[in-house]
């Protein structure tokens, strides 16, 4: 045997066949689990990472609400610095108030348990913040850039935000673009701000001084950077929103073009600033807002295919879960069924084999296999019925004489017993007719023992062709004497058919080597007809005093007689 085969032969020879199902099934079990187990972990990962986007977004949504109010506060205050009115006054308060209202909201958010020392920081500084102008020549730029340390805070609060709850490892690439391209947007927001800012701020002012006009080319040059920039973002946005049709993006190209034309028109390339400062102030809101408008559809997109993620994952948790229940249903069923097989083969068999051992070669072994299994039971079989042959065979030999081929007289014995009772149950006849060779001593002692071996078998052969019928049995009672158990057969048809074979063997002629001798033979017959009945020792005894009858009376006849145990007599005839 190969010796790397030779410890698992070894380990499976001193299992049952049960242990090596449970064995086997767990080599393949285990592995299953584990894969099942790893599978099943990462769909319920996914599905929790989109639920937490969605969280995730939701605060980002608020944090962007956040900005868009301190940016407008920023605006505001800036222009309300330089020229204050209670009506823009009254708006700075509500603002303000707004935003502490938004951050005291986003501290009480327990995701956000790690951030609330920012947005403290941030709460304080939104409430007490006080914009110091710096020098005279640089105030109106300085005075912006004062008020918009706020937003710059904000934005990168945002952007940690972002990181932190929604750009895992197991977050869809897609809603991590589209966050991208949200938190890219600040530049947009600054310029178009600062366009805001400074135009309201001259337009209320009336004149531009030579910072001021620094300070707008400074915008105007800004927003031309962003306008000739925005073709590679707007691809992105575009195959982002390609897949969402209800939803479109702004062009923000044109949005900018017209910041910028707005600026050129009614502060750049006018004489006299006749322009309303409140109508600017509107006009670039909303085209502010129409960005903010962007980045609620961008927010909006990106919880739309969180969502989407997540029913996908609840479907694949559904689908998996179902297909691995079906799976181990069928694969139990199958070792089942395959242990049942196995099982009950095997019991069949061994059944079979104990059947066989105990000396029952009558009933075929057979089994419904139809694998390998039934090659075993063919040679199982096959060994039954070489064991029923050979048995059969030493049953004959033990049964039959060995010179005559008669049953010999222990067969015999045993046949009487049977035929008497079965007599005797089924009101059947019987007779026996015992046959003994005249002065058979003399021809051994004349011619040889070879000579009376001769004699024997042809006096045994007629003696089996008188009564050859399947019922009758044939046995060579001792020496020369034979006997014959003849079943339903009357006294009268044992008298007649003695009576021929008598005469038959006195009529043949013995051939032995060179010589041919003619015997004769004397026969007794015990006859016994229903409803009496005889033990076997009361019947031999009859048919045997019969012959010692014939004998008497000088040879080669027969005598017979009637058993009669009622009566107690023995009816003879001669």
């Amino acid at each position: 045997m190969n010796p790397v085969i030779k410890p698992a032969y070894h380990l499976m020879n001193r299992l049952s066949y049960r242990n090596k199902f449970v064995l086997i099934a767990s080599l393949f079990a285990i592995p299953l689990v584990l894969f099942a187990g790893r599978l099943a972990f990462t769909f319920h990962t996914e599905a929790q990472q989109a639920k937490l986007t969605q969280e995730g977004l939701i605060y980002l949504h608020e944090a962007t609400r956040l900005i868009e109010n301190l940016e407008e506060l920023r605006d505001a205050s800036v222009i309300n610095f330089a020229h204050s009115n209670p009506e823009l006054a009254t708006r700075l308060a509500a603002l303000r108030e707004l935003a502490t209202t938004q951050i005291v909201q986003l501290k009480n958010k327990p995701a956000l348990t790690k951030h609330r020392g920012f947005l403290s920081s941030l709460e304080y500084d939104v409430a007490h913040h006080k914009i110091s102008p710096g020098n005279e020549a640089a105030r109106i730029r300085n005075i912006f850039e004062n008020a918009n340390v706020l937003v710059e805070q904000a934005y990168l609060w945002r952007l940690k935000l972002s990181y932190d709850l929604v750009s895992r490892a197991n977050t869809d690439p897609k809603v991590i673009s589209i966050l991208d391209i949200m938190n890219g947007s600040y530049p947009y927001f600054i310029a178009l701000g600062e366009a805001r800012a400074f135009g309201s701020y001259y337009l209320q002012q009336g004149y531009i001084s030579a910072s001021g006009i620094q300070i707008l080319d400074s915008n105007y040059q800004s927003l031309t950077r962003l306008i000739n920039s925005t073709d590679v973002d707007t691809a992105e946005r575009k195959a982002l929103f390609a897949d969402h049709p209800n939803s479109q993006s702004v062009e923000i190209k044109e949005l900018l073009t017209n910041a910028r034309s707005l600026i050129d028109e009614q502060l750049i390339q006018t004489l006299s600033l006749d322009s309303d400062p409140h109508e600017f102030f509107r006009t670039m809101t909303h085209i502010i807002q129409t960005f903010y408008g962007d980045n609620e559809q961008l927010l909006e997109l990106s919880n739309k295919r969180s969502q989407l993620n997540y029913e996908k994952s609840v479907r694949q948790l559904v689908i998996f879960y179902t297909s691995a229940t079906l799976m181990l249903l069928l694969l139990t069923y199958l070792y089942i069924g395959f242990f049942n097989y196995i099982r009950i083969t095997i019991q069949d068999l061994v059944r079979s084999a104990r059947r066989v051992a105990q000396g029952d070669y009558e009933q075929a072994i057979k089994i419904s296999a139809k694998d390998e299994l039934i090659e075993l039971a063919d040679a199982m079989d096959k060994m039954r019925q070489s064991i029923k042959v050979r048995e059969d065979e030493l049953t004959r030999i033990g049964h039959t004489d060995g010179l005559t081929q008669l049953y010999n007289r222990q067969y015999f014995d045993q046949a009487l017993a049977i035929t008497l009772a079965s007599s005797s149950r089924n009101n059947t006849p019987v007779a026996l007719v015992m046959m003994d060779i005249d002065h058979f001593k003399s021809i051994n002692d004349q011619y040889g023992h070879q000579t009376g071996d001769d004699c024997l078998m042809q006096v045994a052969r007629l003696f089996k062709e008188q009564f050859q019928r399947k019922t009758d049995i044939v046995a060579r009672y001792g020496g020369e004497e034979f006997i014959a158990i003849l079943y339903g057969t009357t006294f009268d048809e044992a008298t007649e058919q003695t009576e021929a074979l008598r005469q038959r063997i006195a009529k043949h002629a013995l051939q032995t080597g060179k010589l041919s001798l003619s015997i004769t033979a004397s026969f007794g017959i015990a006859s016994l007809s229903p409803p009496d009945s005889a033990c076997e020792a009361d019947f031999l005894s009859l048919v045997d005093t019969m012959l010692y009858q014939a004998k008497h009376k000088g040879r080669n006849c027969v005598c017979s007689a009637r058993y009669q145990r009622s009566a107690n007599l023995l009816n003879a005839s001669g």
